[in-house]
């Protein structure tokens, strides 16, 4: 029986041609079984500079690109790209692979020759003074395993385009060794991420020949090699990767995540990146890694959202053998909190929704007496709910005595008179709601957290290991409750968090909090969903504001790359929002007949409000578009376009995405802002720029905005133009 081995960019192929993945499961599974495969027309291509190199037949118009590695009596076949018949003989001609004689990775290489440069004009005479990008000598890039061709030219770029190019074409670690010495890492630490297999020493042989299945398998145990190749271990295994674009292809992990995942700590740790630097990815596989070590073990994987925590269990359901899958409890928080307080009082809660809180806050105002216009000026519901959520409930014991010393760094400033005043409303607000007999969530979860601290905690609810994505959104309340499930210890939490991403929470200091992770965190940096293009867009959004991570450390978007390209970002200004939705009618349309046909789940509309989610699926649904929203529990249709709002949007990705209806007036939300205080209104505008960069953020290759009116002021000032001349 043959292994196949998978490189990552047959997901590309598949991806745009669903079509072809019935096909794929029949080339692999016969390339598999090893027995006559004289019907896949396996061929060497005229003029291949390997003669390991073959093409074999997958329909009548696409051929498989790949290679016969091993021995006869352990062979290997590395299936690189499904392409067009035509396209598929041309580059198999152009590509080799081997194991780096520096290194031992596996590798696929491609002609780096590079195109006649253009002659200079004469009448330049300004001397390009910008610096290297890549300050170090060729034979230094050559020690660390980088190839010739690529050393050569990297050490003479100085504009980041230029580099990026380059590393479009080159074997992904090496790709990410150059931008990684571009970003001020020092040989030694590339050296050690990428040129060092795990487990050996610098004086023991590396692999180097391909042909020897021994040196083979230890080539693809290598960091460096798992991050772009997957070795097929069965068809269930085959069967999960082959089933969706994105999530199956999880298995793939840059050097840097794996080692995140798969190494023991001491107690909490954190890791932060921007949108699309794999976060959730690595939450995925640290908790499939704790549960496999240890069968015994509970894990929880929780995040903030419920159509989130679907998202994560369709994701771990890919990742993880079913054995696995069953022993890792996947939840939202607040299902958490529902769980906790139901195991141990049998209460069956009422818990407001957010707007009907609002007016429990306005009348708790209105019935306590001597409040002055300047009180009343900053007791707004929004500040008051901060309040009561962030810092009373935030504490380990909620009285009043407590509260007056209670830490309040970054908050808006009140003197002791006040903050007694803001006491007597809570008591007042809380009178309210019992009277009413209903709760909040704020309530519950520091309710559920005093629960979990207490012998009364379930043991249902006692966990050995905690993964927490999208970390930045919960609430103190939150992390106490979690920090009380899961004992002090080694491996114990595990936290993903972009503070450029939080739209419902405000900044939690989770030393604060009884959880100490400074000087144990780990920066994503490398975008591995999102094109060079879209994602310089979307931090362009973020450009004016200031962000602190859970530990009061700016976080920067100034090292996040891509080295995926595609089209520049689209803007469409509408005469008014049935011109807007017309053209969001034709675009999708457009895109639903392009060839190949990209899947209708992959396209997406998102908006900024429910009503606008409703009259887009109208217009579409009118057009004969198949349509459907994505929910609290994800999307139900995977035959549709999806729409969303760009708050339901959060984690979810999709090859082309309209963000539409980016008008002044929803982004931010003009009534919420006139309604708030001045401290108040710098909060609510963060979070407005950061739900406008996590909805740019889910585009992976194509990105439109469109608005009708006055557009966004968070939008880049490039494309801040009024409607196009009738």
């Amino acid at each position: 029986m043959a292994t196949v081995v998978l490189a990552k960019e047959l997901q590309k192929n598949l991806a745009v041609d669903g079509s072809l993945k019935p096909r794929a499961w029949d080339l692999l599974s016969k390339l598999m079984a090893d027995q006559d495969l004289t019907g896949l027309d396996l061929k060497i291509p005229k003029g291949a500079r390997d003669p390991r190199v073959r093409t074999a037949r997958v329909t009548d118009n696409h051929r498989a690109v790949l290679f016969a590695i091993g021995s006869d009596a352990d062979q290997y076949y590395l299936l690189v790209a499904i392409r067009p018949h035509d396209d598929a003989y041309r580059y198999a001609a152009q590509i080799t692979t081997q194991l780096n004689p520096t290194n031992g990775v596996l590798e696929v290489l491609r002609d780096l020759t590079p195109a006649p440069p253009v002659p200079l004009a004469p009448e330049r005479t300004v001397a390009d003074d910008r610096r290297f990008l890549v300050p170090f000598l060729a034979a230094e890039l050559k020690s660390v395993g980088i190839m010739s061709e690529l050393a050569e030219r990297a050490v003479q770029i100085r504009d980041v385009d230029e580099l990026l190019k380059l590393c479009e074409t080159a074997p992904r670690w090496q790709s990410n060794a150059l931008l990684d010495l571009a970003d001020g890492k020092s040989l030694e630490e590339v050296r050690s991420s990428y040129s060092r297999p795990e487990g050996k020493s610098a004086r023991q042989d590396v692999p180097t020949d391909a042909s020897n299945p021994d040196q083979l398998r230890d080539s693809l145990s290598h960091f460096s090699s798992r991050m772009e190749f997957v070795v097929v271990e069965g068809d269930e295994h085959l069967r999960r990767m082959l089933q969706g674009d994105f999530a199956a292809w999880r298995l793939f992990l840059h050097p840097e995540q794996r080692r995140v995942v798969e190494k023991d700590r001491n107690g909490p740790y954190r890791v932060t990146g921007g949108a699309g630097t794999g976060k959730t990815i690595v939450a995925l596989h640290r908790a499939a890694e704790l549960a496999k070590r240890n069968p015994a073990a509970r894990v929880l994987l929780t995040t903030f959202t419920k159509n989130l925590a679907h998202q994560l269990k369709a994701g771990l359901r890919h990742l993880a053998d079913p054995d696995t899958y069953a022993r890792i409890e996947v939840c939202n928080i607040d299902q958490l909190v529902r769980d906790v307080v139901g195991r141990a009082t049998g209460d069956r809660l009422a818990i407001l929704r957010e707007k009907d809180e609002r007016r429990y806050w306005e009348n708790a105002v209105a019935n306590v007496p001597d409040l002055s216009a300047k009180d009343r000026a900053v007791f707004t519901p929004y500040f008051l709910a901060s309040e009561h959520k962030q810092v009373v409930l935030g504490m380990a014991n909620h009285d009043k005595h407590k509260y007056l010393e209670a830490y309040r760094r970054g908050r808006v400033s009140i003197d002791p008179s006040q903050k007694l005043r803001v006491w007597r409303i809570v008591d007042e607000f809380r009178r309210l709601l019992s009277v009413d007999k209903c709760t909040t969530w704020a309530l519950t979860a520091a309710r559920a957290a005093a629960i979990a601290q207490s012998s009364d905690r379930p043991v249902a609810n006692t966990y050995d290991h905690v993964v927490v994505d999208e970390g930045q959104d919960l609430s103190p309340a939150h992390w106490r409750l979690l920090r009380a499930v899961v004992a002090s210890g080694p491996n114990d939490l595990f936290i993903c968090e972009d503070a450029h991403q939080r739209i419902y929470g405000e900044r939690v200091v989770l030393s604060k909090l009884g959880i100490e992770t400074r000087g144990r965190s780990q920066r994503l940096t490398l975008n591995y969903r999102t094109t060079k293009q879209v994602l310089k867009y979307a931090t362009q959004v973020l450009v004016g504001e200031t962000f602190q991570d859970m530990e009061e450390e700016e976080e920067s978007t100034r090292h996040y790359r891509s080295l995926l390209a595609g089209p520049d970002p689209k803007k469409y200004p509408a005469h008014d929002w049935d011109d807007e939705k017309r053209y969001i009618v034709q675009t999708v349309k457009r895109w639903l007949v392009d060839v190949p046909a990209p899947a209708p789940d992959s396209l997406a509309v998102l908006v900024p409000d429910g009503t606008a989610v409703v009259e887009v699926i109208r217009a579409l649904e009118r057009a004969g578009v198949p349509v459907t929203e994505v929910n609290e529990n994800g999307p139900l249709d995977p035959t549709s376009v999806q729409v969303a709002t760009m708050h339901r949007a959060k984690g979810t990705e999709f090859a082309r995405c309209i963000v539409a209806d980016v008008q002044s007036e929803k982004i931010p939300l003009r009534w919420t802002l006139e309604q708030a205080s001045g401290h108040d209104q710098a909060d609510i505008e963060r979070k407005a720029r950061s739900l406008l960069y996590v909805a740019c953020t889910r585009a992976r290759d194509q990105l439109v905005i469109t608005w009708a009116g006055e557009p966004s002021r968070y939008l880049p000032s490039e494309i801040q133009q009024g409607p196009p001349a009738k």
